[in-house]
């Protein structure tokens, strides 16, 4: 029996085990993906992962270059430091994928890859069986897999939009469309970015109106890197911001309706009016935040 049983391979998983490792601790690692830091090679931005990192601090001491650094995992090896992998003050997503694997193999991690743990039982000590019916007991249990189910809101046809995790990237994918993001948060308007050359309009929909994170000090708020498409809007292109609530998706034939009350009335309005072969952007995914969700005896995804 395992002393402990650590789901996940990605960063959190990954500096855990570390230290688990140096205590003398028995454990395993279950991830699924097909090496550490699957997520990077998946779920990346269109341009950059947007972890900043300050690479040239102008300082020789240790502590405080790695206080600058956010992306580092801590280790008793240099040359593991991800400042060593690049420069970048926003390294690009591709940047990051090589890094977990090399901290994972430096570290002598027991990691088993291709690993989806799809139940977890407790009695008297606990027990994840994954897709092959294979299963894993341990003294404990940590799950390090992030915030790993969707926010889907309750908006009839919602099932009908496309998700932040699978829809292309490629701009040219998206030649003179009309495109509607819903979700006012760093990935709407970064996948806003990266289609602004390409797309005829660009709708960002949400309830309520945008916060700049240099005003709130929080980054999980609109970072100034992803904001450049506020300028085609203020500047009066067929791009705009809507506040408020999506009613209603209806997918007629090859086009979408979507339904907006607006915040400031009472009105309703349908648009962006979507011409057959044109595309709307839902994403109930990165757009709409996560929630947690992980119960003993619960499919774990």
């Amino acid at each position: 029996m395992l002393d402990y049983l650590l789901i996940g391979a990605g960063p959190a998983g990954l500096q855990l085990g570390y230290f688990l490792e140096k205590a003398g601790r028995g454990l395993l690692n279950p991830g699924s993906g097909t090496g550490a830091g699957h997520f990077f090679s998946y779920l990346s931005a269109p341009s950059t992962a947007h972890i900043d990192q300050q690479a040239h601090t102008g300082f020789d001491d240790p502590e405080l270059n790695l206080r600058m650094d956010w992306n580092s995992l801590l280790s008793g090896d240099p040359r593991l430091r991800f400042t060593r992998y690049t420069e970048r003050y926003f390294p690009a997503a591709e940047d990051m994928v090589q890094v977990p694997c090399d901290f994972a193999a430096a570290s002598r991690l027991r990691i088993r890859y291709d690993t989806q743990v799809v139940r977890i039982m407790r009695d008297g000590c606990f027990r994840a069986i994954d897709q092959h019916e294979r299963i894993y007991e341990a003294k404990r249990l940590i799950v390090a897999t992030g915030v790993s189910k969707p926010y889907i809101p309750p908006i009839p046809g919602i099932e009908t939009a496309e998700l932040y995790g699978t829809v292309s990237v490629n701009p040219r994918d998206f030649v003179n469309q009309r495109v509607l993001i819903i979700g006012k948060g760093n990935s709407g308007f970064e996948t806003a970015e990266n289609l602004v050359e390409t797309a005829a309009v660009i709708h960002i929909a949400g309830p309520r109106s945008i916060c700049m994170a240099w005003r709130s000090h929080y980054v999980g708020h609109l970072r100034a890197v992803n904001n450049n498409v506020l300028d085609t809007y203020q500047l009066k292109s067929q791009n705009a911001l809507l506040d408020g609530n999506i009613e209603r998706i209806e997918r007629r034939d090859d086009a979408y309706i979507v339904t907006v009350r607006f915040s400031r009335g009472e009105r309703s309005h349908k648009g962006p009016a979507v011409r057959p072969g044109d595309r709307m952007h839902g994403l109930p995914f990165r757009c709409l935040g996560f929630c947690r969700r992980l119960r003993t005896g619960s499919r774990h995804q």
